[in-house]
């Protein structure tokens, strides 16, 4: 276990004030396969837009609740429930509760350093690197891992509205709606 855990703000495209953060409880180190344990907390309104990779992730809900998308279906995740995602499947999320969504997640080294590499610690200080050079970065590192990340069209099909490209991400009224499961 690390001596004490540092919180690393994670990229989002959805608005400069709504991003996922992460504290990561174990080391990464190599082996790259090896597994990491992060303490994730997903703020009210933001959402993880379709994607998928080839690490394997599990996550058990701390506290708080969480609209999760599986591959096949929307299901409400609240406290002591866990999600377990294998490799290539497509997945999201989306806190639509009023209050922050606290996660345990455990998956690879490989992908612990990727959302590290997508992220930046805790400060005070705003970030003055633009939001072009930062969405550069996060193309760059997902073409890199060879991660997928769903076009604004394919968020659409399943609820979502978010564009990784910049625009704010909100939710869209489909007949798959994320409240439709519980």
């Amino acid at each position: 276990m690390t001596d004490s855990p540092i919180k690393h703000v994670v990229y989002s495209p959805q608005s400069q004030d709504v991003h996922p953060s992460n504290e990561y409880l174990t080391t990464l180190s190599f082996p790259l396969d090896e597994y990491c344990a992060l303490r994730a907390e997903i703020p009210s309104g933001a959402i993880v837009p379709l994607h998928s990779h080839s690490d394997r992730e599990s996550f058990y809900i701390l506290s708080g609740e969480m609209s999760f998308y599986d591959g096949a279906s929307w299901r409400i995740l609240r406290q002591d429930d866990f999600a377990d995602v294998l490799s290539n499947t497509k997945h999201a999320w989306h806190n639509k509760s009023d209050s922050i969504a606290s996660l345990l997640v455990v998956t690879t080294v490989r992908l612990g350093i990727f959302l590290q590499q997508v992220s930046k610690p805790f400060e005070t200080k705003p970030d003055n690197q633009s939001a072009s050079k930062k969405r550069a970065h996060f193309f760059k590192l997902i073409q890199e891992y060879g991660y997928w990340i769903g076009s604004p069209e394919d968020n659409k099909a399943i609820g979502l509205s978010t564009d990784w490209h910049g625009n704010r991400g909100s939710v869209v009224q489909t007949t798959e709606s994320p409240d439709a499961v519980d």
